[in-house]
């Protein structure tokens, strides 16, 4: 895509300039005299013109709009923003979302990178698991993997006044290491910048707070208290060390481009599935959870960045976590912030082939909890409420929880999952990387099912299934796909995840390819799963989906194992390659589980194919570090430790550190970052 290839990024808010600038605009109007004298002897001329450096004027190639807004705009139509200096302290102002602009796109998106796949050989993979004809000659490209930051300074003034002035509303404490940093976000893009240099076509996009626009006599009073601001205009907070153009022009060495984007921005109301919108909704809304210091909040609005910027893939670090509240609640969530200590290839994270990596630890367990009496001091408010939600769509399990470092998600997948879960909440947070990692995980074990029962034998047999097609049923349910990971990859062009240089490269292990649930229980599969009595495919398909999930994790099981490679048992019919899909057919099977069966699409096996690699994915695990940091010489004995250990990809630091503690430890930090990543960015000041 053409706007993910420039290294050019214009700023939040930017508008192209208007008729008047740009004849106001003596080197704009030169060439436009230029332009015109050449034409005249019919020549075609392109210029270019190159920003000087320290020029705040973005340069404008002028292309007509194919469809020209002729209606001004007074929000958005706006000069082009510059820093605003308040104090010392520098800030991007933007303007807030219209309620308009703040109703989320409720259409189901596709994944790019499946669509440049034939059929045919998207047909081959899924049901062989080998990467052969007519797939050997149809290479696929490295994921293009964005680097996703959620950052806040809570030592901004601006920001320590907003702040106080809600805890003095909800008479809430809280703890201000919940809101220190020790510049970590700077030596973690020097860190990534270094891992990463091999990933093609990355961004990195910086999420961080932002504030009201103060009034002139409220930019430096002391009090607690903020006049009343502009509700259109916000001060977006910049990383003290950032040179703001490199964010929008690129720095000037090898490491990929910074967007700088701001909370505000990113609010979407999405309602319950199939709902109607409006934007007096939107604004009710707004006035409900705003102003919000949640990073649960901010972490369910990554579904809403843009896909024409951000990448399919993510890989998120949530850095910083302030204080959060939802209407009238608070509560604290913990400190992350990630380092990637060794270079890392995109297949670590993402593959075309088998999808995101998700990291879970299988030893702790979490369970649903639909009453919000767990801590809200930390995240387990939000985990036991994300699992009960996870539990009504899908049937009642405890699931793991989600390791402690960086998170590889997919854009489609959590706008999708937003829509899914986007109803009213009640007053519980949700934990959006726990509920999208086990959404994918629930909705890869959906398809199989649904591509088994109803796509497979119900389509055989009308719909119905009776004793005897049961009994046919049970008899191919009588027997783990060993899929040679790294082979395919190679096969496909892609460089395999496993390190062959352990202290050189971090890499991944994987864990299991097909499908988490494949630890099952000892069950009778012909009297207790498949069952005797007559029923609808689609009841079957429900019961083994969320009323039995012991019954249906067997049978998926019993089906994986019985295959030499690949899902092909599990597809409907023989390939019909002469009937396409057709354009009436949904990409995924409903957000809500309908009581009646939908219609079948117009090809079951392709519908299921792409079903299945929608919802791919695979178990990995990295070799990770997670460090409490509680005073500056446990600090400097775990970071001596740290440094031993030469094949450590991935360091999660977590500051936990004592007040009396935070000047000390903050300088042993210091030190080490510098002696682990001197080099500077480019765009640092």
């Amino acid at each position: 895509m053409a706007s993910r290839s420039l290294h050019l990024y214009q700023p939040l808010g930017w508008k192209r300039s208007t008729w008047h600038e740009l004849l106001c605009n003596p080197v704009r109007c030169t060439a436009i005299l230029l332009i015109v004298g050449l034409s005249l002897t019919s020549v075609g001329v392109f210029i270019l013109v190159e920003r000087p450096r320290g020029s705040t004027l973005l340069p404008n190639i002028l292309i007509p709009d194919p469809e020209p807004d002729l209606d001004p705009d007074p929000v958005h139509d706006l000069e082009e923003p510059v820093p605003e200096l308040i104090g010392t302290t520098v800030y991007h102002p933007f303007v807030s979302p219209s309620p308009e602009d703040a109703l989320v796109d409720q259409r189901i998106r596709p994944i790019r990178a499946h669509s440049a796949i034939s059929d045919a050989c998207l047909e081959k993979w899924v049901s062989t698991g080998l990467w052969q004809d007519p797939c050997r000659h149809s290479m696929v490209q490295e994921s293009e993997i964005d680097l996703v930051y959620v950052w806040v300074n809570g030592s901004d003034p601006l920001h320590r006044k907003a702040r106080q002035a809600l805890l003095n509303a909800t008479k809430y404490t809280t703890k201000e290491a919940r809101f220190r940093e020790h510049d970590e976000l700077r030596y973690s893009l020097r860190a990534a910048r270094n891992a990463t240099a091999s990933w093609p076509n990355s961004t990195w996009h910086i999420i961080t707070a932002d504030v009201p626009e103060p009034t002139p006599n409220t930019a430096t009073n002391n009090n607690n208290t903020l006049a009343p601001p502009d509700q259109t205009r916000r001060l977006g907070l910049v990383p003290q060390w950032l040179d703001i153009e490199c964010a929008f022009y690129g720095c000037p060495d090898a490491a990929p481009p910074i967007r700088l984007l701001h909370d505000t921005q990113l609010f979407r109301l999405t309602g319950r599935p199939g709902a109607t919108l409006k934007a007096a909704d939107a604004i009710d809304w707004f006035g409900k959870i705003l102003p919000s210091f949640n990073s649960h909040a901010v972490e369910a609005q990554l579904p809403h960045l843009d896909p024409e910027i951000v990448s399919d893939n993510m890989w998120a670090f949530l850095l910083l976590f302030p204080i959060r509240t939802l209407t009238d609640e608070c509560s604290v969530a913990l400190n992350d912030d990630q380092f990637m200590m060794l270079p890392l290839p995109p297949s670590a994270f993402h593959t075309t082939l088998y999808g995101q990596v998700f990291r879970v630890d299988p030893g702790l367990l979490v369970g649903g909890d639909s009453t919000g009496r767990a801590d809200g001091g930390g995240e387990w408010r939000s985990l036991g409420w994300s699992a009960h939600l996870l539990n009504e769509r899908f049937g009642t399990r405890k699931r793991p929880y989600m390791h402690h470092n960086a998170r590889a998600l997919s854009l489609p997948l959590l706008h999708e999952v937003s829509l899914a879960f986007g109803g009213e909440p009640n007053e519980f947070e949700v934990n959006t990387i726990f509920i999208s990692t086990h959404y994918v995980i629930e909705r890869h074990r959906e398809a199989l099912l649904w591509s088994w029962v109803v796509g497979k034998w119900g389509a055989e047999y009308g719909g119905m299934l009776n004793r005897p097609q049961k009994l046919r049923m049970w008899e191919e349910a009588d027997r783990r796909t060993e899929n040679d990971v790294e082979v395919n990859m190679l096969m496909a062009g892609l460089q395999p995840p496993r390190a062959v240089d352990k202290e050189r490269q971090g890499g991944y292990d994987i864990l299991m390819g097909a499908n988490f649930h494949s630890l099952v229980q000892l069950i009778d599969l012909k009297q207790e799963c498949i069952g005797n009595d007559a029923e609808s495919a689609w009841n079957m398909f429900r019961r083994l989906l969320k009323d039995n999930t012991a019954c249906g994790d067997n049978i998926i099981s019993a089906l994986i194992h019985k295959s030499k490679s690949g899902l092909d048992v599990f597809l409907p019919g023989p390939p019909k390659q002469s009937i396409p899909p057709s354009p009436a057919d949904p990409i995924i099977l409903p957000l809500v589980l309908p009581e009646k069966a939908p219609p079948l699409p117009s090809n079951p096996r392709a519908f299921a194919v792409r079903l299945l690699m929608r919802y791919a994915y695979v178990l990995g695990d990295s070799s990770t570090i997670f460090m409490g940091m509680k005073s500056a010489t446990q600090t400097d004995r775990l970071l001596k430790s740290t440094d031993k250990q030469k094949d450590v990809a991935l360091l999660c630091l977590n500051d936990d550190i004592d007040v009396w503690a935070e000047k000390a430890t903050s300088e042993v930090l210091r030190k080490w970052f510098e002696q682990k990543w001197p080099t500077k960015l480019g765009c640092e000041v």
